[in-house]
C-alpha cells in the first residue's frame, strides 16, 4: 500500500473501499445466511462459516451443478448482479496493490474465526487478504511450524499478500461489529475469470 501514490489510494478508499463495504452490508449478512459447509472443521467455535464464494469453483464442483443456464465453472453468486460487481471490485483492488498476482477465486468471509491452518489445496503459495467492517481486533494471525504466533498482521482496508499455503495462519478475535475477510488465490481449476470481458480464459 505505501508505494501506492496519492491519487490511487484515494480511489481505494474514497470509491472502491465503499463502494464494496455497501454492497457487502446489503448481499453478505445475518439475513442472508450465505454459507459453505465443507469448512466447518476451520471454524473456532465449530459452527457453519458465513463465506461467500466468487470467481472460478472447483473442477469436482462443476459436474454437480443442477443449473444448466449457469455456466459450471463460476460459482452461482457471480452469475448475480451484486455478487458479480463484488467480484470486480475486489478484483480491482487487488489488481491495484498487486498488479502481477495471480488468482481465480474468492472467499469474502462474514463475521467468521478460522482457527490456525494451511491453506494447501492452492495452486499458488500466495494469497491476499483484507478486511472491512467497523471492527476492533480480526487481524490475520501467522504461525511458525511449531505453531507460534510470530506476527498479526493489520489488514483493515490493507490488502496483504501471505504465503497461506507454507505458513500456518488463523483469525484473530475480533468483536464490536461486523467483519467482512476477503481472501483471494488461486484455486486448482485450469481457468481465470475475468469480469470486466466477463469471459472465462482456459489456462491449458
Amino acid at each position: 500500500m505505501d508505494d501506492l501514490d496519492y491519487e490511487m489510494k484515494t480511489q481505494l478508499y474514497n470509491h472502491y473501499f465503499t463502494e464494496l463495504e455497501e454492497l457487502l452490508e446489503a448481499y453478505h449478512n445475518e439475513k442472508t445466511k450465505i454459507s459453505v459447509g465443507n469448512r466447518i472443521g476451520l471454524s473456532k467455535d465449530g459452527s457453519r462459516l458465513k463465506s461467500l464464494v466468487l470467481g472460478v469453483r472447483g473442477s469436482a464442483f462443476a459436474n454437480k451443478r443442477k443449473d444448466k443456464t449457469l455456466n459450471p465453472h463460476l460459482t452461482k453468486h457471480t452469475h448475480t448482479a451484486i455478487g458479480h460487481r463484488i467480484y470486480e471490485l475486489c478484483y480491482t483492488i487487488i489488481s491495484m496493490v498487486y498488479p502481477a498476482f495471480e488468482f481465480n477465486s474468492i472467499i469474502i468471509n462474514f463475521n467468521s474465526t478460522f482457527t490456525m491452518h494451511k491453506d494447501k489445496k492452492n495452486l499458488h503459495d500466495d494469497s491476499v487478504i483484507f478486511s472491512l467492517g467497523q471492527h476492533e481486533g480480526g487481524g490475520l494471525e501467522l504461525y511458525n511450524d511449531n505453531k507460534e504466533l510470530i506476527d498479526t498482521k493489520y489488514i483493515w482496508k490493507t490488502p496483504t499478500k501471505f504465503a497461506g499455503k507454507k505458513i500456518y495462519h488463523a483469525t484473530e478475535d475480533f468483536g464490536f461489529g461486523d467483519r467482512w475477510a476477503v481472501v483471494a488465490y488461486q484455486i486448482k481449476a485450469p481457468y481465470h475469470y475475468d469480469p470486466y470481458e466477463k469471459e472465462l480464459i482456459s489456462l491449458n
